[in-house]
């Protein structure tokens, strides 16, 4: 007779986990999750919550019961995410998740849970150990109902919205290039400010194509949290969005899910050399897509993809379509900052996704009306050319490496050994992107190639000061310069 023990067995028996969550089964309402910090010794409940009846729009009359435990595991990732705490600096992180589930026999098999767990540790640098139990619950009211009139034609475009720039510049090329097909744009997340800038550029959107844009979004929503510090540092968000978005996308018929990012911020190459692993963040890393698509297939038995049109293009590539239009409101309807400030302007100006979004749009020459702290507010911090400095660095340094040769071979041997996931993104990912290696190579060369052009025609425009602070500080470096 087999014995299977306790959860509090288990508990007792744990010495992998400084972290433990056990999830309530995941619910619209009254939902929650007990968590214990093991280090200090705490334990508490949060009530954790999902949104889905945007999943009622569908072109599919059914909602497998493997598609409902996909979202409940996604909800389970974040909050576990979030309410753990994370120091890249310190020692590995270990979460312990018990998950009610549907189908707990299929997403405790393997090589599900081998894949699902490799897939979070390279995503957030922690180990992750599942315990998947079976669900005795309810049935949400999304799977249960019948299906409303799908108000989206079928072969529509299922992509990721976030509301960025990113975003905004990948719907509206693939608008102007594919005339004939609809888009389904899905969101997610739990900050209200994100969820109406969302919102407001996709109406924006949708009032230049009429009937062609979708927007549908599942928010996760805490509640009774407060005696819980949040963690900001989130690497799984990346994952989340990905895991509910292929569930939209399956239940819309699609086996595609779109993500619109520039190649340059997807691979997000380190700035300097003393960065690692996670300085940066792989929310849609070449091979973080590669790794969610083959978690999505297995567990739903059937060959999947998360597919990045752009990974081959610039930021500043992405934003021509806006530029030959003329779209120069557009831009300033979304948000680019890795830390958005609490009052006006809300983006900074100088971390890295502002330098970057500021120097697309100088690259395609739109005129930037994005109001930056930087730039536009009273005192801008002292350590505010740090991420430009490491930028230039790191555009000098692929200058330098795609200069040791004419040769793309040559080009290639440099580039990956400075940088040798490089070689790791061509060796799995060039059967998706169905090329072959050496075309792989030779279009990410032409990347960096374009990338660094760029940078060298409008680095001069990309200041990190207020303008009345810039001119005084070339006053007086000019002024130093003439003393010396």
């Amino acid at each position: 007779m087999n014995y299977e023990p306790s959860i509090e067995q288990k508990l007792h028996n744990c010495d992998h986990s400084n972290y433990t969550l056990l999830f309530e089964p995941v619910s619209n309402s009254n939902g929650s999750v007990r968590f214990i910090d093991h280090s200090q010794g705490k334990e508490l409940t949060v009530g954790i919550n999902v949104d889905d009846k945007a999943f009622g729009y569908r072109v599919q009359a059914e909602f497998p019961a493997i598609v409902a435990d996909l979202v409940d595991l996604a909800v389970a990732i974040h909050a576990s995410d979030r309410l753990a705490p994370h120091n890249l600096r310190e020692k590995k992180r270990r979460l312990f998740v018990v998950l009610p589930v549907r189908h707990p026999e299929l997403l405790s098999a393997e090589p599900f849970r081998t894949k699902l767990e490799d897939l979070l540790e390279w995503a957030t640098g922690s180990e992750w150990v599942f315990d998947f139990q079976t669900r005795v619950a309810p049935e949400r009211f999304v799977k249960q109902q019948l299906v409303f009139l799908s108000i989206v034609p079928q072969g529509c475009e299922v992509a990721l919205w976030s509301g960025g720039l990113d975003a905004l510049a990948g719907l509206y090329t693939r608008l102007r290039m594919y005339p004939e097909k609809s888009f389904v744009l899905f969101g997610t997340g739990s900050n209200n400010h994100v969820y109406h800038r969302q919102e407001e550029v996709a109406k924006k959107v949708q009032s230049i194509f009429p009937d062609r844009c979708h927007l549908f979004r599942v928010p996760i929503r805490f509640h009774h949290s407060g005696m819980q510090h949040k963690n900001k540092l989130s690497r799984s968000r990346g994952v989340v969005f990905t895991l509910l978005g292929a569930a939209c996308a399956y239940l819309m018929g699609q086996r595609v899910l779109c993500v619109y990012e520039n190649g340059i911020g997807a691979i997000n190459l380190p700035y300097r050399a003393s960065a690692v692993g996670l300085d940066h963040s792989r929310s849609v890393h070449p091979l973080t897509l590669l790794m969610v698509s083959d978690v999505v297939s297995e567990l739903l038995g059937e060959e999947f993809g998360v597919k990045n049109p752009f990974l081959f293009w610039t930021k500043a590539k992405m934003c021509k379509a806006l530029a030959e239009d003329g779209r120069n409101d557009l831009p300033p309807l979304t948000m680019s900052c890795d830390s958005p400030h609490r009052q006006q302007p809300i983006q900074c100006g100088y971390c890295s996704s502002c330098l970057l979004r500021r120097q697309a749009l100088a690259a395609t020459y739109i005129k930037d009306r994005t109001r930056y702290v930087v730039l536009h507010g009273n005192r801008p911090p002292k350590e505010s050319s740090l991420h430009l400095d490491h930028m230039l660095v790191q555009v000098n340094t692929l200058r330098n490496l795609l200069d040791v040769s004419d040769e793309m071979d040559l080009q290639w041997e440099a580039l990956t050994r400075e940088f040798p996931v490089l070689d790791d993104i061509v060796d799995r990912g060039a059967g998706a992107e169905i090329l072959l290696p050496p075309d792989m190579r030779s279009q990410l060369i032409q990347l960096y190639r374009t990338y660094v052009s760029e940078w060298d025609t409008v680095k001069s425009q990309i200041a990190v000061c207020p303008l009345n602070q810039c001119g005084k500080q070339q006053i007086s470096n000019r002024n130093a310069v003439n003393v010396q």
